[in-house]
């Protein structure tokens, strides 16, 4: 019945560490190297669109190259933090 818990409480934390850090990414903008809002915020200024470098103006948003990888990164996070509450548990469970 123990097991089951710290099974439970495991994913649990998991879930929760690669939401945290899937929320941090988005909120960061961490997909986009040119992201739509910038495109957007700079039209609102009346220019034809975002300035990523002097002399360059991008009109359309841009993925940023590791924007793929995220998912991954968010999903290792959740794996190695359910891990180690599992492993925490199961040892404070032993003594």
């Amino acid at each position: 019945m123990q097991n089951i818990r710290s099974l439970v409480v495991a994913i649990i934390v998991g879930i929760a560490v690669g939401a945290a850090f899937m929320m941090l990414d988005k909120s960061r903008g961490a997909e986009w190297a040119v992201s739509p809002q910038q495109i957007e915020q700079a039209k609102a200024e009346g220019k034809a669109g975002y300035e990523s470098s002097p002399g360059t103006v991008t009109v359309l948003p841009i993925r940023s190259e590791t924007a793929d990888a995220l998912p991954f990164k968010w999903t290792m996070y959740g794996l190695v933090a359910a891990i180690m509450t599992f492993v925490t548990l199961r040892r404070k469970q032993k003594r």
